[in-house]
């Protein structure tokens, strides 16, 4: 298990990882969000060894993780970091990179390049090669040392939606291949969703939520989890009383948070409904986003199926 203890670090005059404690099972996916500048990478890389904690503690399979002032080469054995910016060496093929760093006999290491889907690259050099494609070769050259932790600050950020889809499958595959535990951190959340057993967010510098994505999701603790984790509406009187009357997705937990999926309009009245009429709409691929005026107040819906036009009038209910 990875143990992290009131762990505190000051990045600047005002900013510092505050009191910041949770654990890890093994085999758990444990994701990180929060905002940028909420502490995400320096916690990463204090986890990684990379950084040193100013108090607290980090242990990893009961070993104390030490900090970089602490020994000559940064890092801990079994755990292995990937970085946002994975500058792989210059002026090499890809096969002299892992022919130089191979630890596995020949099968095993065509497994792993075809795990990462990196088999077809072996012969080209660092300028022929996509974001993309760099970054799941530096994740192979990492896997090569045979990690039993593995750290990954923001792995998606900055890949088209194609490259993201083949690196979600392959930490799936190798992970679970290799036995390979994976934290990772992320202020997108449909990188989250997807993936991860456990969320926690993070807001200048502490971990202020810790749960199942789809809890969090659906019951924010406030706006700043409500937004970071997607779209929401603000609720206001009486229409999230009248709303929320006898719903079995909500809790007191959410207050007059709402999801955009989860109203619907409807041209006739349903019990716990509210009059309104559309005010626009926008395609957005698999479905349509209505904005809905109701008394003094709009909303905003998402529907897969419906087709209305602004100037519509109805009703919006709960799901």
């Amino acid at each position: 298990m990875l143990e992290v203890h009131h762990l505190n670090k000051r990045v600047s005059d005002v900013f510092s990882l505050r009191e910041v404690s949770f654990s890890q099972k093994n085999g758990e996916r444990l994701a990180i969000a929060g905002s940028s500048g909420s502490g995400k990478s320096t916690l990463l890389q204090l986890i990684a060894g990379l950084q040193s904690a100013d108090q607290g503690s980090i242990q990893l399979f009961g070993q104390r993780i030490k900090g970089p002032h602490e020994q000559l080469i940064p890092g801990h054995p079994g755990l292995a970091y990937l970085p946002q910016q994975c500058d792989l060496p210059h002026h090499y093929y890809v096969h002299e990179l892992f022919s130089y760093a191979n630890q596995w006999d020949s099968q095993l290491g065509k497994d792993l390049f075809t795990w990462c889907r990196i088999d077809h690259l072996m012969d080209r050099q660092h300028t022929q090669l996509s974001g993309g494609e760099k970054q799941r070769i530096a994740l192979a050259l990492l896997l090569i040392a045979s990690p039993r932790w593995l750290l990954l600050d923001e792995p998606f950020s900055h890949l088209d939606s194609i490259n993201k889809a083949i690196l979600q499958q392959v930490l799936l595959e190798v992970t679970e291949r290799l036995s390979i535990t994976c934290l990772l951190c992320s202020h997108h959340p449909e990188d989250i969703f997807t993936w991860a057993d456990r969320l926690l967010v993070i807001r200048d510098g502490s971990i202020i939520a810790d749960g199942n994505p789809e809890f969090l999701y659906r019951q924010p603790a406030d706006t700043y989890v409500a937004g970071l984790l997607g779209e929401f509406e603000l609720l206001t009187e009486p229409h999230a009383r009248i709303l929320q009357h006898n719903s079995q997705h909500l809790s007191a937990n959410m207050k007059r948070f709402i999801r955009p999926e989860m109203l619907q309009f409807s041209r006739e009245q349903v019990p716990n409904s509210i009059s309104c009429q559309i005010i626009s709409s926008q395609f957005a691929g698999r479905g349509r986003y209505y904005r809905v005026k109701c008394d003094e107040a709009e909303y905003r819906l998402y529907a897969l199926d419906q087709q209305y036009s602004a100037g519509s009038n109805g009703y919006i209910h709960l799901l």
